[in-house]
């Protein structure tokens, strides 16, 4: 049973999340500190341990272990007490729900429980299924390096219920090629003032059309970047438990923006992940850009961009796409590890630095990212190649200063899918007005979720 269900994050309770951090709730200093004798910066000795100290990890797929995997490589003596369970369904579906729920019932109990930024509150928010991580050691003092975006969201309450090793910032992916034929320059400082608001992005939007180029691919693209100036959470919560929808003008600024792409001839039409949206990745295309963050690289490639001839800058305004929490089953035998190894993934700036040049990601650790952008980062890093030898870093870490999730609820996953629906429909008519589209969001809600306005 769902305890406290979202309580709308308060902003006392936002400075102390993701990247491993925990503290007292009772106590009245800044920094909160730990509620128990563990210590997670100390890597515990195995004396003693036996199976019944065996630690199962899920995840949807296999990223989580391979992420990990950085850490156990680190300290071997720990891999014959992790076992991975990976699931094989979506990371946002109800197959994955169940399956969580369904194993928290089971002899492979998921002591580590990582989840999708947009289903990740399902457990975090729930006391009866995960801890709380001030009480397995954690302080605030080890959130020092987190990005307060991070922060925000594996807050709840007083509580720390999850962290994360991953920064998703938003950034612009631009063509070089496009950018040197109609703006004169495929400098990142050039295009970023191209790109600098959403003014601007129109008139450069203009520039491209003139020459036979779209800005985006879809209309949808700009949508993170705007979900995430939402200025206040989409549902309030009473204090007898109530839940209300409280819709702001990021709905309406998104299927406005939205509307103004698709009328103005400024994309191919279509969605995310469609196969126009795909092709006109390849070089052969006529796109100029993607709103994109670190993963991104890969899909990119995978569907035929070529590397070497893209550029990054922070675009109109900054945002976040995605990211993988981590909560700690509430029951897990060995809470011990579970805080030593979480510490490591998300805190350690030496794995953060590996993970970096080894995958691609981009870490939630300042003190990482600092030396990534100040020579560490490899030659091969897949970003770095991708973005023909401009160091992203830099260029993410400006961003993730400037991302905020102090509003997100439980249900904004579902709400964003009836919001894409109702943009749609506008688009093509189907709705004469944002009102209308906004409405049907609304109607939406109160039908599937019991949220009423």
């Amino acid at each position: 049973m769902r305890k406290k269900f979202l309580s709308v994050l308060l902003v006392s309770a936002m400075s102390a999340s993701l990247l491993a951090g925990c503290g007292d709730k009772k106590d009245s200093s800044d920094n909160k500190k730990a509620t128990s004798d563990i210590d997670p910066t100390k890597a515990p000795s195995t004396d003693g341990w036996d199976d019944s100290k065996k630690i199962y990890a899920y995840s949807w797929d296999d990223d989580f272990s391979n992420k990990l995997g950085y850490v156990l490589d680190k300290y071997p003596e720990y891999k014959d007490y992790v076992e991975f369970v990976t699931l094989g369904v979506g990371g946002t579906t109800d197959e994955y729900k169940t399956g969580i729920d369904e194993a928290l019932k089971s002899d492979k109990y998921p002591s580590l429980i990582p989840a999708d930024n947009d289903v990740a509150k399902y457990w975090s928010e729930d006391d009866d299924k995960t801890l709380d991580l001030y009480s397995i050691g954690f302080t605030d003092d080890l959130l020092k390096n987190s990005y307060d975006f991070a922060k925000q969201y594996g807050t709840y309450g007083d509580e720390l219920k999850c962290v994360t090793w991953q920064g998703c910032p938003g950034s612009v992916f631009y063509r070089r090629d496009i950018a040197k034929e109609v703006f004169g320059s495929d400098d990142p400082e050039t295009v970023q003032n191209e790109l600098k608001d959403w003014d601007s992005f129109f008139a450069a939007a203009d520039k491209l059309k003139e020459k036979g180029y779209k800005i985006v691919s879809s209309p949808t693209d700009v949508k993170y970047a705007i979900w995430d100036t939402q200025s206040q959470p989409w549902v309030n919560v009473a204090d007898d438990g109530t839940e209300t929808l409280q819709l702001d003008g990021a709905v309406s600024e998104y299927l406005e923006t939205g509307k103004k792409l698709f009328d103005g001839d400024y994309t191919n039409g279509g969605g995310m992940w469609e196969e126009q949206w795909a092709a006109d990745m390849a070089d052969d295309g006529k796109v100029f850009c993607y709103f994109c963050c670190p993963w991104m690289v890969g899909v990119m490639t995978g569907n035929g961009a070529t590397a070497g001839n893209w550029g990054a800058c922070v675009g109109p305004t900054s945002y976040h796409w995605g990211g993988t929490y981590v909560s700690v089953g509430k029951d897990t035998p060995n809470p011990e590890l579970c805080a030593f190894l979480l510490y490591e993934l998300t805190c350690d700036p030496e794995i953060a630095v590996a993970i970096t040049n080894g995958t691609g990601d981009f870490c939630n650790n300042k003190e990482a990212n600092e030396k990534l952008a100040g020579g560490e980062l490899s030659d091969d890093n897949a970003a770095k190649v991708f973005l023909g030898g401009q160091d992203p870093i830099a260029t993410w870490a400006a961003a993730a200063e400037g991302i905020s999730q102090k509003n997100v609820t439980y249900a904004d996953s579902a709400i964003k899918g009836y919001i894409d629906e109702a943009a749609k429909a506008y688009n093509d008519g189907t709705y004469s007005s944002v009102d209308d589209a906004v409405a049907y969001v609304e109607e939406e809600a109160n039908t599937k979720l019991g949220i009423s306005k």
